[in-house]
């Protein structure tokens, strides 16, 4: 178990050696060769699905470890500390077992359902994709719930010390895009461009739609944008808000970040901590954006005897006790 503490190095040092006594215990003769110093173990690329959970019932282990494509795995799915193969595993667990119905009394930080207060009608998604925001590349949403009227955008976070910023800002002057799209990270018109965002120049409909949900009107200039920092956030709000048409309804859904509760970047002052801050503090529609500790929903998964090999595995593996 990781003990808790303010720094950041500290939790990503115990978390590794957690990880490394994991490794050397199940998966010998299957990582990637590198060398152990300063590294979570990664798992060959052969063996990349075996950083899944799965149950000794081999059936419902084949329905886990489908449930995301392998075109769709990230980069660095073979690491132990991916939070995509942490997803799958519980989502993917939850799923194979039909048992959804576990999310049902689980609460938010901000008091409100977490998921839903009754699971009828609910199904699951893994990497949604999304196609009404006009993005060049569409992104995907890490896990999706639908739901008869609603749904859930579910942004999974471990390891990771901030949620996704804008790019545009971020663009290196040998990028092609550099000349037409890069942004001085402000909300007005630059470079020659007629629009007061490099995205929307391009067809990409967020600010269409922004002003709904957070206090950023569109027809103003905004030094800086307060899109940047919170790019990660707004968007999956964006997303579960969206009707299926396109259109931004109050009653469409929530999104929700998963996160580890030992994570010191996630507490007040801590640079998610800072940025979750932010998008709350502009929010304008109560409850659009919630939270959750891995360690809350794994308290809730608890009463499931057919459970008990996930709950135990994310215990030894991630060191994750249910709260």
């Amino acid at each position: 178990m990781i003990d808790s503490g303010p720094s950041y190095s500290r939790y990503e040092e115990q978390l590794r050696g957690a990880f490394w006594t994991w490794a050397d215990k199940h998966h010998c003769g299957q990582l990637d060769g590198a060398a152990r110093e300063g590294r979570p173990p990664v798992l060959a690329k052969e063996y990349a699905g075996k950083n899944v959970l799965v149950p000794q019932d081999q059936s419902k282990g084949r329905v886990i470890l489908d449930a995301i494509p392998r075109g769709k795995r990230h980069r660095w799915f073979g690491s132990l500390k991916s939070s995509q193969a942490l997803a799958q595993s519980v989502f993917g667990g939850l799923h194979a077992f039909d048992r959804l119905d576990l999310l049902r009394d689980v609460r938010a930080e901000c008091g409100g359902p977490a998921f839903f207060d009754d699971c009828c009608g609910w199904s699951l998604e893994f990497e949604h994709e999304v196609r009404e925001l006009g993005e060049p590349t569409p992104t995907n949403v890490d896990v999706l719930l639908r739901g008869p009227e609603t749904r859930i955008a579910i942004e999974c976070k471990f390891t990771e010390r901030e949620f996704g910023t804008c790019s545009r800002p971020r663009l290196k002057r040998n990028d092609p895009r550099y000349g037409e799209q890069h942004c001085n990270g402000h909300y007005q018109v630059q470079r020659q461009r007629c629009t007061r965002c490099s995205l929307t120049e391009i067809g990409v409909r967020y600010w269409d739609h922004l002003p709904h949900l957070f206090n950023w009107p569109a027809d103003e200039d905004h030094l800086p944008c307060p899109f940047d920092c919170t790019y990660q956030l707004a968007r999956n709000g964006l997303v579960a808000a969206l009707s299926p048409g396109g259109k931004p309804s109050r009653g469409i859904g929530h999104a929700l970040i998963l996160y580890d509760a030992r994570n010191p970047e996630y507490l007040p002052g801590g640079t998610a901590g800072k940025q979750w801050e932010l998008a709350i503090r502009d929010c304008r529609i109560p409850g659009l954006l919630r939270r959750l500790s891995w360690q809350r929903l794994l308290g809730a998964l608890c009463v499931a005897p057919e459970l008990t090999y996930l709950v135990d595995g994310v215990r030894m593996k991630y060191g994750l006790e249910p709260d």
